[in-house]
């Protein structure tokens, strides 16, 4: 059995023994000349993974001239959308450049960040990119904003905390359409990886890494790797049972590692710590047996 097979069949006791359905996949950077695949190519809801990719087309729009990272925009309470982290937790009035919602969108999964941000690029632009990166698999159906509606109708709840909270009981045994990969925006492990690559490697992309760089959130895949050298640049995606990541995992004096973890998990609760770490252990797990010296002189992800 070789190192790879062995940590594949690693990554599928640790999530059988955290109680979770898991779909990875880790590649170097660089190449794919070696993987680690484990349920690779089945489509998944991707919760808020999807602001990655209205991230990644706002910065190739940017290069292109058609937008300006310093144009204003301006998120009213009123008609901005809801959420627990970011502008969208605030009460007033925001006013931010384009490039700091991008920031708050990656870094903080601020809902109302990237909704507006989605507003400026469009949904059809997200989806060219996409196919661009190489990511034949994913589907950018509907953004934060749909999603969050589409929550609170089936779930009946009267506002979105309250059908989070009703997705969260198990006695109250509630479902969404945001489960269901062909209803939502959805992409496979091995799709999110191919992104992260081509992100890594586009110079136009600065702004996406710096911003993943910054994830406040450090209890999934970063957990794995508690080093002060080590950087993880990653981004969650959380709804319900289901509890995501993706990032790429920077050594010093290595060949950055892109990995992604989609895990849906067999209880509903809104706090597993479990399974986050579990998610961090699969991702350290994955990662290993991909390390490799940088060769000299490159500068991969800058």
């Amino acid at each position: 059995m070789t190192r790879l097979t062995q940590a594949a069949r690693a990554v599928e006791r640790t999530a059988e023994d955290a109680g979770i359905t898991a779909h990875v996949h880790a590649r170097r950077v660089d190449d794919v000349e070696d993987e680690i695949a484990v349920g690779a190519d089945v489509a998944v809801p991707m919760a808020s993974l999807y602001k990655v990719a209205v991230a990644g087309t706002w910065a190739a729009l940017v290069t292109a001239g058609e937008l300006d990272p310093l144009a204003e925009v301006v998120l009213d309470p009123t008609d901005r959308t809801a959420g627990p982290t970011g502008v969208s937790a605030l009460q007033d009035r925001v006013v931010l450049t384009q490039r700091d919602c991008v920031r708050l969108s990656l870094a903080a999964s601020d809902n109302a960040c990237a909704a507006a941000v989605l507003s400026l690029v469009g949904a059809d632009a997200v989806q060219t990119w996409l196919v661009g990166a190489g990511c034949r698999s994913t589907d950018a159906r509907r953004g934060t904003a749909d999603a969050m509606r589409a929550v609170v109708a089936e779930t009946g709840g009267r506002d979105l905390g309250q059908a989070l909270a009703l997705l969260a009981d198990p006695a109250a045994d509630r479902t969404t359409s945001e489960y269901d990969p062909a209803l939502t925006s959805s992409s496979t492990a091995r799709d999110l990886t191919t992104m992260l690559a081509h992100l890594w490697r586009e110079e136009s992309a600065l702004p996406v890494r710096e911003a993943m760089r910054r994830q406040v959130w450090r209890h999934r895949v970063a957990s794995g790797f508690p080093h002060d050298d080590v950087v993880v640049a990653g981004k969650t995606g959380t709804l319900g049972r289901l509890r995501h990541e993706i990032a790429v995992v920077e050594i010093p004096g290595e060949v950055p590692v892109a990995v992604s973890v989609l895990t849906r998990s067999l209880r509903p609760e809104s706090h597993q710590p479990r399974v986050d770490t579990a998610i961090g252990v699969i991702a350290r797990t994955a990662v290993h047996p991909l390390r490799r010296p940088a060769p000299s002189g490159a500068e991969l992800g800058g």
